[in-house]
């Protein structure tokens, strides 16, 4: 790997959309905890149903610390990019923060522990 490319993958929006990834795998209510791709359609792919995706938003909202509007102002979102993307572009605004390892931590701990 080219030292562009390891510092690409170590980038902000990487780790932001790698979070995503591991947060929506960890919520998915498919069992085996699926490794998520970004191309993934949340409903058809990963199981998720409206309840699951209002958890997942839920989380979301907790993790990057949305602004009060930003979720009831959010595109629909079908696809892992979407949810990528939309995080993204809120960061950029100000409406939205990267998470400390502590924030993570934090949040890793209101995922409900389930059996496999």
């Amino acid at each position: 790997m080219s030292s562009e490319e390891e510092e690409k993958s170590d980038s902000p929006d990487s780790t932001v959309r790698s979070l995503i990834r591991k947060l929506a795998g960890d919520l998915s209510p498919l069992p085996g905890f699926p490794d998520v791709r970004s191309d993934q359609i949340l409903r058809d792919e990963l199981g998720y149903d409206s309840v699951h995706q209002v958890e997942l938003t839920f989380l979301l909202e907790e993790l990057f610390g949305f602004d009060s509007l930003a979720i009831e102002e959010a595109p629909f979102m079908e696809i892992v990019s979407d949810l990528e993307d939309f995080t993204l572009d809120m960061i950029s605004q100000g409406r939205a923060k990267t998470p400390s390892q502590s924030e993570i931590d934090r949040v890793r701990e209101l995922i409900p522990a389930r059996s496999e």
